[in-house]
């Protein structure tokens, strides 16, 4: 997928809030999560901080374990 450091492209972020695993996320990640989810559908804009956050959670969902 992608690093948490580089941007992430529309087509990215899309593809992370639909393949995320709710069940797997804390009460705190799945707050923020639909709260993302609910400001993508309005807007398609993310800030760089809720970006590098999206992309940290699936990077622990998704990448091997070292």
């Amino acid at each position: 997928m992608t690093k948490p450091q580089e941007a992430l492209t529309e087509s990215a972020i899309t593809q992370i809030l639909d393949g995320l695993d709710d069940s797997k996320l804390s009460e705190w990640e799945q707050g923020f999560i639909a709260s993302v989810r609910t400001w993508w559908k309005k807007t398609k804009r993310l800030s760089p901080k809720q970006s590098k956050r999206l992309a940290e959670l699936w990077a622990k969902q998704h990448e091997p374990k070292a």
